[in-house]
């Protein structure tokens, strides 16, 4: 946790936190929180339920803590370190989709709660979190739309379902009341496969994936696995 050794050495720690400063390092305060945090989530592996509810108890005082103040940074839903904190709609659009994803296909979800950990975390990667976002999609694509191919991909479901357009639908209806045509979701998947600009080095469109592409290939790829897993996409 790399904690300055005055602290270590202190007979009363607590006060030394409470008037820790590092120029070096501001975010210092929020990393020991972080890390704590996941500290306590692993030490409550295999334990009671009544262990558990206490912890939670007290990762939601942290919580109204944070938020009364202004803090940037959230206590995550499962308690186990701290996520930038984002509008109530977003949030709520990828509990969704984790939640679609979780009733077909467990990685799925597992895929998509890491992205968001990667991109909103209190030390982000995005480079990360734009793969586990692909990889969250193709757990719950590849098996619906490539259940016969040795080595799906997520550019392999986007030219199936660029090529069988006419086989697919929505369930929402169209400016004429019909079942709306699959070219959002062609866009959208298309959008979140062609972005991963590092995804193979020495190319001359090759470039690092910036922060705000992860975040957006986050909620995409969150679309798109509640879609596909709550049937919003199906065949004719």
């Amino acid at each position: 946790m790399k904690l300055p050794s005055k602290i270590l050495k202190s007979r009363d720690p607590y006060a030394e936190l409470a008037s820790l400063d590092d120029p070096k390092n501001p975010m210092l305060r929020l990393e020991i929180i972080d890390a704590v945090l996941g500290c306590v989530e692993q030490a409550l592996q295999g334990a009671s339920w009544h262990h558990r509810q206490t912890a939670a108890s007290y990762a939601r005082q942290l919580e109204g803590i944070l938020r009364e103040g202004g803090v940037a940074f959230a206590v995550s839903e499962d308690g186990s370190g701290l996520e930038r904190r984002m509008d109530e709609t977003l949030h709520a659009t990828y509990d969704k989709a984790v939640e679609a994803g979780a009733s077909r296909v467990e990685t799925a979800a597992d895929h998509l709660r890491a992205a968001f950990s990667e991109a909103y975390g209190i030390r982000p990667d995005p480079s990360a979190a734009y793969s586990r976002a692909i990889k969250a999609v193709e757990a719950v694509a590849n098996p619906l739309y490539l259940p016969n191919e040795a080595e799906p991909t997520l550019g392999k479901v986007r030219a199936h379902l660029d090529q069988g357009r006419h086989k697919y639908e929505m369930v929402i209806a169209d400016r004429a009341g019909a079942p709306a045509d699959i070219d959002a979701v062609v866009a959208m998947v298309s959008l979140l496969w062609h972005g991963q600009r590092d995804r193979h080095e020495g190319g001359p469109t090759s470039a690092p994936v910036t922060q705000e592409a992860a975040e957006t290939a986050v909620h995409t790829a969150a679309i798109l696995v509640h879609w596909i897993s709550s049937g919003s996409i199906r065949r004719k």
